[in-house]
């Protein structure tokens, strides 16, 4: 049987201009020509690929040609320099790329990939899926919901779900203002469990396209994300040694309050100088750093938030 895979026809779209010659392209895979149209983006930062693209090719390959009713774009890579870099942004600009939307062709070397994508695989399409996740340095674990996009959410079979922020400079955002539904998902990361999570969010992409129309339906039941309110990100005071009491098996679970979380260490003498702590009386951890690291004030270690009775 023919999986879609073989049939991904990829365009690339040059990411140069005068003020950013660079040899770098965009590319953008399409599968079929009907109707509704679905996208699946992945990469907007840098640092948060290659797990999604892996989750996409999963995808691609377990997913037969006679299941597709309607078309098919991808975006494995959204931002090439990022990734390369390993870095959120690209390096050229230090721009974000998910507040850059509709972006402008004369416009920075961010600003011109915004617009490649706002031309080439946003406009038009029915259904957009904006995968993000852990990356080199965290895990995380739930999905941003979108009013009247519950359904999408509810496909990836996250522990948690959070109400998404509107705003319309981001890919979400801005597809939301043409009409589109759009689900946000953040899940995965590097670590022991990566393939699970590239599996996970592999299952979650065919659920959400069959609900789109977009393949056939899939009338497998998941078991439903439990709703957490306002998120809250915990970062360190001060730089130095992150030593975490919680691992990567950890994220997606709820945490009684007061738990130790994590510690921070003076680099030279490896002194306590700060302590992580659950929040709240039901803690969800949403995001955490899974490994030994050095890490900056103020940069983000664990996302917690409230599980909602």
């Amino acid at each position: 049987m023919t999986r879609i895979l073989e049939l991904v026809k990829w365009k690339n779209y040059s990411i140069s201009t005068d003020t950013s010659p660079i040899d770098k392209t965009i590319s953008i895979g399409r599968i079929g020509d009907g109707k509704p149209t679905g996208l699946i983006v992945s990469g907007i930062h840098g640092d948060e690929g290659p797990w999604s693209a892996w989750a996409i090719r999963k995808l691609l390959e377990e997913t037969n040609i006679n299941e597709l009713l309607g078309s098919l774009y991808l975006v494995p890579v959204a931002n090439p320099l990022a990734m390369e870099g390993d870095t959120r942004n690209s390096p050229l600009d230090s721009i974000d790329l998910n507040r850059s939307f509709p972006g402008t062709p004369y416009g920075s070397h961010t600003e011109h990939i915004a617009s490649i994508l706002t031309d080439h695989a946003i406009k038009g399409a029915d259904v957009i899926i904006d995968l993000h996740g852990g990356g080199s340095w965290c895990v995380n674990a739930f999905t941003f919901q979108f009013p009247g996009c519950i359904e999408l959410s509810d496909a990836f079979d996250a522990p948690f779900t959070l109400e998404g922020k509107i705003r319309n400079n981001t890919l979400t955002g801005y597809a939301r203002t043409q009409g589109a539904k759009v689900v946000a998902v953040e899940m995965g990361g590097r670590g022991k469990t990566e393939e699970n999570w590239a599996t996970r969010i592999a299952k979650g992409l065919r659920r959400a396209l069959g609900i789109a129309g977009v393949l056939t339906p899939n009338n497998e039941k998941v078991k439903k994300s439990l709703p957490v309110g306002a998120s809250r990100v915990l970062a360190p005071n001060r730089s130095g040694i992150f030593a975490p009491e919680l691992r990567e098996t950890d994220v997606g679970t709820i945490i009684q309050g007061g738990t130790i979380l994590g510690r921070l260490l003076d680099p030279v003498t490896m002194e306590e100088t700060e302590l992580f702590k659950a929040p709240y009386e039901k803690t969800a951890i949403l995001l955490l750093r899974p490994t030994l690291a050095y890490i900056e004030k103020g940069a983000m270690t664990y996302v917690v938030a409230p599980l909602i009775a």
